[in-house]
């Protein structure tokens, strides 16, 4: 059995296991799974019995069909082997109304073109080198860096995993989110505690709560169980009601929302109208900076990874110290005052099974130093803001504290800041919260519309529900902290992720949304999922104006 797995693995091929046991139960099951191989003209990402039975009743062998929505078909396996915990719900989204985003195309003016001359392929970390440009004078040198941390778990850490502290956790995120639904919701002004509801006598009830348990009846309707401090009770949304059915199918395990609806005529139950999450207002004004400065965002670089993508890496060590790019691209290199770096720093060790075959540097240490004399490049007037992810050395619990002192001295000459994750902080006034990304699993595993190869629409719900990782026991892990630190109580200007390594740039509700990228091609876990990265892209934000850019460094070699 090992041995026909390892075949269509092979390929990239997933075999659901009734077609597993019909081809060993062949006389000659490794024939067969060669005949069902050399007569594939595309290789299924899973291949069902169904499938196996077209092509063995063809005259002539075809390619097996596809499934009709090869994204669903992904998402499903993807969901099975990330988390078995989450139901799936389908639910209609209407169309993002941020169409008037500005941002520059990627593909065209940021092109990164290099000079004619052929250039090998780097073997070794020592190869890059990058050369300082005569004349160089980059305009952000003119300004003095402006970063404020306002909010940050590092030196705040309190919890020790006894009982009280998870009680605490809860606690305050009910109060948190509760306090914002009630006074920036209007929907819910006359919110009533769960165990006055039955005696008050009101058409219209409106309560928020914690979301104990939700599920789908056997007649299709969406029960929540909602949780305050005096009572549970259970709400209903009705099948014929798409709008409730479509909010309802996003309501999560340990999320704080508001609902709105009529008892039953025996009161048992609470008919659901609508479902109110905390959101951001739609009059939401962002701040801008009064100076013409740039924060760049370098996600996910990964040192350490044989995938390491060190030419690409080259490339934009060269791009930011003026050394190659047109005169648009040089006047935006100049202008960048800011590094942002949302974790995975280096590949770290033993993250995923089988990771040692795919190190160039096998000791964690020593990624980390690898790390610090690339960074040596960066020219000195840019400020580096560095933030751990899940292959960083730090705790897996988030939030995640930042890097112990070992590490940050490690990193001299210029001016670092280690921060948290998450995190949030300002540049000039212009507020910027970073989250490394873990959750975005989570999200995209438990609400059917969202994937997490589109992390921008993912952050869109996290900033509609203002928490970045309600769930508990879920993919991420969460500490029990007194305070909780995944709540978004501030709205930023400027949300950005990694995790994913994917390069989207986004708006909601005047917030900026940004995953960005990663530096590293696609490893076997990925290849295992599917998954094919979006990497070496270089999200780019002007302080003053809010415009976004990409500067692309995939192609560079090509």
């Amino acid at each position: 059995m090992k041995t026909i797995l390892k075949l269509f693995s092979g390929h990239g091929t997933f075999v659901q296991p009734d077609a597993l046991t019909y081809i060993l139960s062949k006389e000659h099951p490794q024939t067969f799974t060669q005949f069902i191989l050399d007569n594939l003209k595309e290789y299924p990402f899973i291949l069902t019995l169904e499938q196996i039975k077209t092509l063995e009743q063809a005259d002539e062998p075809e390619k097996l069909p596809l499934s009709p929505n090869p994204v669903l078909v992904n998402k499903e396996l993807q969901t099975k082997i990330l988390s078995t915990m989450y139901g799936s719900q389908t639910i209609h989204i209407p169309p993002a109304d941020d169409a008037d985003l500005e941002y520059d195309d990627p593909d065209k003016d940021d092109q990164i073109v290099l000079p004619s001359e052929k250039q090998e392929k780097s073997t070794a970390f020592s190869d890059i080198d990058v050369k300082k440009v005569k004349g160089w004078k980059p305009k952000a040198r003119d300004y003095e860096s402006e970063v404020h941390v306002t909010k940050d778990i590092t030196g705040n850490s309190t919890c020790e995993g006894t009982t009280s502290d998870f009680t605490k956790l809860f606690v305050n995120r009910y109060q948190s989110l509760r306090k914002i639904l009630q006074t920036q919701r209007r929907e819910l002004v006359n919110v009533m505690p769960i165990d006055r509801i039955k005696r008050n006598g009101v058409k219209e009830v409106q309560i928020i709560g914690i979301v104990k348990a939700v599920k789908t009846t056997v007649n299709g309707h969406r029960l929540i169980e909602l949780e305050d401090e005096t009572g549970v009770q259970p709400a209903i949304a009705l099948k014929n009601n798409r709008e409730a059915m479509a909010l309802a199918n996003e309501a999560l395990l340990d999320e704080i929302i508001g609902i709105r609806g009529q008892l039953s005529k025996n009161g048992d139950l609470l008919i659901v109208h609508s479902i109110v999450f905390p959101d951001v207002s739609i009059q939401n004004q962002r701040h801008k900076a009064d100076v013409p400065v740039y924060a760049a965002f370098l996600s996910d670089i990964h040192i350490g990874s044989n995938k390491f993508m060190k030419d690409e890496w080259r490339s934009f060590l060269r791009w930011i110290t003026g050394g190659i790019g047109n005169s648009r691209q040089k006047d935006v290199a100049s202008k960048i005052k800011y590094l942002v770096l949302p974790g995975d720093l280096v590949d770290g060790i033993g993250v995923y099974p089988g990771q040692e075959q795919e190190l160039d540097v096998a000791n964690l240490y020593e990624q980390y130093e690898t790390l610090a004399k690339q960074l040596e490049f960066i020219p000195g007037h840019i400020t580096m803001i560095m933030q751990p992810g899940n292959h960083d050395a730090v705790r897996p619990a988030e939030p995640q504290p930042t890097f112990e002192k070992e590490v940050q001295q490690l990193f001299s000459g210029k001016e670092f800041i280690f921060v948290g994750n998450p995190c949030y902080f300002s540049l000039h006034g212009v507020e910027i919260l970073s989250y490394h990304g873990v959750s975005l699993l989570d999200y995209a595993t438990s609400i059917q519309h969202l994937n997490y190869n589109q992390p921008t629409e993912v952050m869109k719900v996290m900033l509609k529900k203002r928490h970045l990782a309600p769930v508990y026991g879920g993919y991420t892990p969460l500490a029990p902290e007194h305070l909780d630190h995944m709540v978004i109580d501030k709205v930023p200007d400027i949300f950005v992720t990694g995790h994913v390594h994917t390069a989207n740039i986004d708006k909601y509700r005047g917030v900026t949304l940004i995953n960005a990228s990663a530096w590293q091609a696609q490893t076997s876990y990925q290849k295992m999922l599917n998954f094919v990265p979006d990497s070496a892209k270089l999200p780019i934000v002007d302080l003053k104006s809010g415009n976004v850019t990409m500067m692309d460094f995939s192609k560079a070699f090509s």
